[in-house]
């Protein structure tokens, strides 16, 4: 089944971060403009209230002088009836023309052009009004019945809001007392459908940019994403034409030390251990191939030998020595292979415990002793005392064992192998001394590969793997080893290894 490209775009990285991005982005703005708005529309709303407390309780405090002036003056019924038997508040002409002045008082001080703007009203208990500064349009405001306001009886004081014509107006009633003896109410409101459109259109604005913001920071952070991930893609591209026929293909690097960088850096070296993996076991397959090949061919030429014509009984036991001969080689390299596959998986077996090394060294001495007479090389072991290390007789033995193999295998007839053990601060170093061909200096390090001989090693016996045993056996042990060598001089191969 054929899969869409925009499919692919919705499994991307590249889209899911960008969506991640966009909900975060859209959550946080939505926050931050819900609480915005919120405590703007409060502080507003909570200024028209504290205005509209202001200026009531400013004209209350300019009535007071005067209602103090009257009540000292014990003002008769003829000016000023307080309750009377109808129990309705009667202004006398002189406390109106006061109220009325003092109200335009409070006009002019507060410099209100439009008179709307705050609207004042003072009324009796009996729900007639007494004065107040509404003009024209503003006498139809009808006002809530004070007595339905379970607030204002209770406290003397309320906020109320009001529609008028589907407008709201922001309304204060106020009880006026002078000595705990109630007079009048103060009526003071505001309209608010300013205010009330202010929000709206704050609200539309809010409402209709979060969108807009979170739609461009969509499209800036899938181009910020696609350019951030633009290498990765050159990585895939790469990384598809690498393959185990092509290994020398690497992943681009942007050089800015970054984590795509050193992914990069690490997937390369991660490619260069694989090529160079790879490479090795080709080269040991062919190694083997050709170290296999040998015996195998000798055997299968003397078994077609035999065949091929009758032969005398000592002739085919002649036959079936070199078989046994090459047979034991083949047993001998496979062993040798499979010590060394076993150490590449770090999968040796070592029966570690306490050896001494001048005992060990005598025994391998002595197992070489008769072939060196043989070449007429004098063979010498010099061990000042004794020491002990922690470590596996039997790998140890093959350690020693390859190294004066190799000393007395490339050494003259009538020449010398020295085995010298001494002490050093905290290690034992065992030194094979010959004085042989030698090995020249540039090929020192490559002795140590697998299979590899020099020319001059070409025409002894022995497949090449002798040297990098040692050295794994060695290093197993937890110490090194080391050659200085000179062509025609002789060689000197250093062993250290810890003292138990």
């Amino acid at each position: 089944m054929t899969r869409f490209p925009s499919f692919k775009i919705l499994k991307s990285v590249k889209f899911r971060l960008t969506l991640w991005y966009a909900l975060i982005l859209t959550v946080i703005l939505s926050l931050f403009s819900i609480l915005m708005y919120s405590e703007f529309s409060r502080a507003l709303y909570r200024d028209v209230d504290r205005n509209l407390f202001y200026e009531t309780h400013t004209l209350e405090e300019s009535l007071m002088p005067y209602l103090e002036k009257a009540f000292r003056a014990k003002i008769t019924e003829d000016s000023l009836r307080l309750f009377p038997e109808a129990s309705s508040f009667v202004l006398s002409p002189k406390l109106r023309a006061r109220l009325l002045k003092t109200l335009r008082e409070w006009e002019r001080n507060n410099h209100y052009v439009n008179r709307s703007t705050l609207l004042i009203r003072f009324f009796g208990f009996e729900k007639e009004v007494l004065l107040g500064n509404l003009k024209g349009w503003q006498q139809d405001i009808l006002f809530p019945e004070h007595e339905r306001d379970a607030v204002f009886m209770e406290k003397g004081a309320s906020f109320q809001t009001i529609h008028f014509r589907r407008r709201p107006i922001r309304l204060y009633y106020y009880l006026v007392q002078y000595k705990m003896q109630p007079l009048f109410m103060i009526q003071s409101a505001v309209p608010i459908y300013e205010l009330k459109r202010t929000l709206q259109r704050l609200a539309f604005i809010i409402w209709v940019s979060i969108p807009g913001a979170v739609l461009a920071a969509c499209v800036a952070g899938w181009f910020l994403a696609k350019r951030s991930f633009r290498p990765v893609d050159l990585m895939i591209r790469e990384a598809k034409q690498i393959t185990a026929a092509y290994l020398k293909g690497r992943l681009p690097r942007t050089h800015a030390e970054d984590e795509l960088d050193r992914l990069a850096e690490t997937l390369n070296e991660m490619m260069d251990r694989l090529e160079a993996s790879t490479r090795a076991v080709q080269e040991f397959s062919s190694n083997v191939s050709h170290e296999l090949k040998t015996p195998l061919a000798i055997i299968r030429g003397e078994i077609d030998l035999a065949l091929r014509r009758s032969r005398s009984p000592e002739a085919l036991v002649e036959t079936l020595k070199v078989i046994e001969s090459e047979v034991n080689e083949l047993i001998r390299l496979v062993d040798d292979l499979m010590f060394l596959v076993r150490s590449d998986a770090r999968q040796l077996r070592f029966e570690k415990k306490q050896v001494s090394l001048r005992e060990l060294l005598e025994q391998v001495t002595h197992l070489y002793q008769e072939r060196a007479l043989v070449k007429k090389i004098q063979m010498t072991l010099s061990s000042p005392r004794d020491f002990q290390i922690l470590g596996d007789p039997v790998y140890l033995k093959r350690l020693f064992s390859n190294l004066v193999d190799n000393a007395i295998k490339f050494t003259q007839e009538g020449g010398q192998v020295a085995v010298h053990l001494d002490v050093k601060p905290r290690e034992a170093a065992i030194k094979v001394t010959d004085n042989g061909m030698g090995i020249e200096a540039d090929m020192i390090e490559k002795v140590f590969l697998r299979f590899y001989r020099t020319d001059q090693a070409r025409s002894q016996e022995g497949s090449g793997l002798g040297l990098n045993i040692a050295k794994a056996i060695c290093e197993a042990h937890q110490g090194t080893l080391a050659i200085e060598s000179q062509p025609g001089k002789g060689t000197i191969v250093t062993i250290k290894l810890p003292i138990a």
